[in-house]
């Protein structure tokens, strides 16, 4: 994970329920009229406690918000074991 994962992988593991969590975000170039630069275009977690749905909804929530994605750019997923 990068730093900026990491930090907020961390963030993240705070909300309860959610765990551990890894996290890995997509990145994609927005054009301008001075050139293109990195913006975040999607997001993947994994949780251990996204099993159960509320902490699932709360941790897409959390990120769509934090990073201002549309929830089709957000997945969530069960840690395995």
């Amino acid at each position: 994970m990068t730093r900026e994962e990491k930090r907020l992988a961390d963030t993240l593991s705070a909300v309860q329920g959610a765990g551990r969590v890894r996290l890995t975000l997509y990145y994609g170039e927005t054009g301008g009229a001075f050139g293109g630069a990195k913006q975040v275009t999607g997001a993947l977690a994994v949780a251990q406690g996204a099993g159960q749905m509320a902490v699932r909804l709360r941790l897409t929530e959390a990120l769509e918000t934090l990073l201002s994605l549309s929830p089709e750019n957000v997945l969530v997923l069960e840690m395995e074991e």
